[in-house]
């Protein structure tokens, strides 16, 4: 397949930050929530509680406030694509709770933070919607300080299969992204220096009532149709309704959506080099 070919299947940046500006996170976020207390449990693997954390795609920042609640003297910050959410993040903030350190991150650019300067940093569900993602990893790896770590959720390609076999009996234009399978997401930390990484994979069931319950939900969270090769315009009436009747109704009515959740962690290795220069350790160098 022609690289202009592939590119239809990767996200665009610039319509993916404005459907994050456009985003209104809802109280209740089901499937953030979910994979979070997933990717939460595996933060029992750390051996030392860190001092510096990185909440990588924080939104709302409530995912940030468990961080600071459950690593108490540590300094976290919260880093996302979109002012708006970071702005929201601010405004649903308690009187009580400490002010949030926030930062907005621009996609194409390097993370604003001086090199070994974070022991964690954690992304949940950011991956997916990037066509950038080995050049992010290779950033994470970069901020974190020796044996730093590195945990992340992510979708497989089996997310949100219902919807898309729904639209496929439609048309033949994209509608969701091309998400990347566990084995995948390994060889990209391993490509951007990150060592040791550990993957699992877990098939959720998310229960909603009706379809437009899940399509709000997606496009409150910003999860719409970012792709290069979308199809242009809005979504007519009729072709809703047609995408309401394939898509199948568990037995309460409602409908169910597959989230194929991809985790995993790894930890901070060789940064990756730039094209023409190769990075050695010292200590593996054998005198004859």
């Amino acid at each position: 397949m022609e690289s202009s070919e592939l590119q239809q299947f990767e996200p665009s940046e610039k319509l993916l930050k404005k459907a994050m500006n456009r985003a209104v996170a809802p109280a209740a976020q089901t499937i953030l929530d979910a994979v979070a207390e997933r990717l939460f449990e595996r933060l029992d693997l750390l051996k030392a509680a860190p001092s510096r954390v990185i909440d990588l795609g924080t939104g709302d920042a409530r995912h940030l406030a468990q961080l600071q609640m459950r690593f108490k003297n540590a300094s976290v910050v919260g880093v996302d694509l979109s002012l708006a959410r970071l702005q929201h993040a601010l405004l649903r903030r308690r009187f009580w709770q400490k002010r949030p350190l926030l930062v907005c991150l621009d996609a194409d650019k390097p993370l604003p933070f001086a090199k070994n300067s974070f022991d964690l940093v954690l992304s949940n569900m950011m991956l997916p919607w990037l066509c950038c993602a080995e050049d992010l990893v290779a950033e994470i790896n970069r901020v974190l300080v020796r044996d730093g770590a590195y945990f992340l959720s992510s979708a497989g390609p089996d997310t949100l299969i219902e919807l898309r076999q729904a639209w496929a009996k439609i048309d033949d234009s994209q509608h969701i992204n091309m998400f990347l399978d566990m084995h995948d997401v390994g060889d990209l930390m391993v490509r951007s220096g990150m060592a040791d990484p550990v993957m699992d994979t877990e098939r959720i069931t998310v229960t909603y009532s009706s379809l437009d319950k899940l399509l709000d939900e997606l496009t409150a969270l910003g999860f719409i149709n970012v792709l290069n090769g979308r199809r242009r315009g809005l979504t007519a009436l009729s072709v809703r309704q047609r995408l309401e009747a394939h898509y199948p109704k568990n037995n309460d009515g409602g409908v169910d959506a597959t989230l194929e959740l991809v985790t995993a962690h790894g930890w901070s290795g060789v940064p990756k080099a730039p094209p023409g220069e190769y990075h050695f350790d010292i200590d593996q160098l054998k005198l004859r």
